[in-house]
């Protein structure tokens, strides 16, 4: 492939992470509101279902990510691979100011990902199921 093809699908794997997230983000703040305003008050049995069912939603989306990291990571080791490339793309070279791709670490911004949806998924299990809220009439 030649460094314009491989820069066209490093861009679209950005475009394909940002929409993961939006659609992340709007799972979550779903289910926030959901507990907010009613499941906070729900039996046992309708909790649970809800907290599957997103979970389910999560673990699709976290499959996903996994698709495109595989796939992100395949693109940066071709441009990096490429006999007359002089600079990676910016898309591709620079990430928080680091050049990721001169050292073959795009797993930092993979872990914190990871991590913050891991601390935002155990909250929501604290919210669903552990939390004492109370009841308003």
């Amino acid at each position: 492939m030649s460094e314009a093809e491989l820069t066209g699908l490093s861009i679209n794997c950005a475009n394909a992470v940002l929409q993961v997230v939006a659609i992340y983000f709007s799972i979550v703040s779903a289910y926030i509101a959901a507990l907010h305003y009613f499941l906070n008050q729900a039996p046992f049995l309708l909790k649970s279902i809800a907290f599957l069912f997103m979970s389910g939603a999560l673990a699709f989306l976290g499959l996903t990510i996994i698709a495109i990291e595989r796939t992100t990571a395949g693109v940066i080791t071709a441009l990096r691979d490429l006999p007359s490339r002089v600079a990676a793309p910016p898309p591709t070279n620079l990430y928080f100011g680091l050049d990721l791709l001169a050292e073959g670490r795009i797993d930092i911004g993979v872990m914190a990902g990871w991590a913050m949806a891991f601390a935002i998924y155990l909250s929501l299990f604290y919210l669903t199921f552990l939390h004492p809220w109370r009841r308003t009439s």
